[in-house]
């Protein structure tokens, strides 16, 4: 990349499959990242990186109606390791697995993950985590037992990191958004 004087840009390409339109909010620009986007209550949202002015920047998109920034971050605050949009209303996250989960917006939000936790969604005051468990493996022969079971949690947690709830399972987002 530094040979090459930097990141060659992305390009942001909207598809209506309906009408088979195609909108592009942003011109291709050296530099400029964008991650997955976010579909809310009639709304786009993505994040923008624009590494040559040090910003992150939030933006509310409706094709051929609407195009706002949200927020705007300097690159220097937040931890780029993981950084995405999640929840509704949405949160800008990082997260390092093993190591911390933290929220940039609406509001900070910072606790401690374990190896095997990561953030999924946030709703309602409340951060779900899945966490995958392994029982039963035989680390000195590198195998698993006849005990062996592997299975998902999803750990509930408030805004602090105290755990609400543990149950087994994980979270699928279904066609009608729940």
């Amino acid at each position: 990349m530094c040979q090459r004087r930097g990141y060659q840009g992305s390009e942001l390409l909207i598809y209506d499959f309906c009408t088979g339109n195609v909108y592009q909010p942003f011109d291709k620009k050296r530099n400029i990242a964008y991650t997955n986007p976010v579909y809310i209550e009639g709304f786009l949202y993505f994040l923008q990186g624009d590494f040559d002015n040090k910003k992150f920047n939030l933006y509310k998109y409706l094709p051929k109606e609407n195009l706002e920034k949200i927020v705007e971050l300097n690159i220097d605050e937040v931890n780029l390791y993981n950084l995405s949009i999640i929840g509704n209303p949405l949160y800008i996250i990082s997260q390092k697995v093993g190591e911390s989960f933290q929220c940039y917006y609406p509001e900070n939000i910072s606790f401690p993950l374990n190896d095997n936790e990561s953030v999924v969604f946030i709703d309602d005051g409340k951060v779900y985590i899945e966490a995958w468990t392994e029982e039963g493996w035989d680390h000195d022969n590198n195998c698993a037992t006849d005990e062996y079971k592997y299975y998902n949690r999803i750990i509930i947690k408030d805004f602090s990191g105290n755990t609400i709830s543990t149950e087994i399972g994980f979270l699928n987002k279904s066609a009608n958004g729940k």
